[in-house]
């Protein structure tokens, strides 16, 4: 894999799903997981983005890092008015991660499947090489 490759996916698996994302590092690679979940329950290419939803994660393993970005997503899915449609990531000088939601008007998201509940620490699975970040994680629906 070369550094400017980035992309996800999404698997079935039994009752759940599997998210599988890839990027040159951890930041653009909670971008693409939180990509790959938006697409497990809703197609947002007429989504309507309406604001925007902030989170600051304090320094921690990658691990703890991309699980805080994903659960964020599922929290505000499940709380708030709009619709988490993609994220930008960034991380912070001392290890940690800025996380800006892109909020879509929940009229203009077209659902697909259920609404993912929770991450799963189980399979949680994040390779860090020099060059590229992949992750794994199981998405309980």
């Amino acid at each position: 894999m070369t550094g400017a490759q980035r992309g996800h996916r999404a698997l079935s698996h039994t009752a759940d799903v599997i998210l599988e994302a890839w990027a040159p590092d951890l930041a653009s690679c909670c971008e693409e997981a939180v990509a790959a979940l938006v697409e497990t329950f809703a197609v947002t290419e007429r989504a309507e983005v309406v604001g925007e939803h902030h989170l600051f994660l304090r320094p921690a393993t990658p691990q703890s890092l991309l699980v805080g970005v994903v659960d964020e997503a599922i929290f505000v899915l499940d709380t708030a008015d709009e619709v988490p449609v993609g994220a930008t990531v960034r991380a912070t000088v001392d290890g940690g991660l800025e996380v800006v939601l892109a909020m879509a008007d929940r009229t203009t998201v077209e659902g697909t499947g259920a609404a993912p509940k929770a991450v799963s620490l189980s399979g949680l699975e994040v390779d860090t090489r020099q060059d590229h970040v992949r992750c794994r994680l199981l998405i309980d629906l």
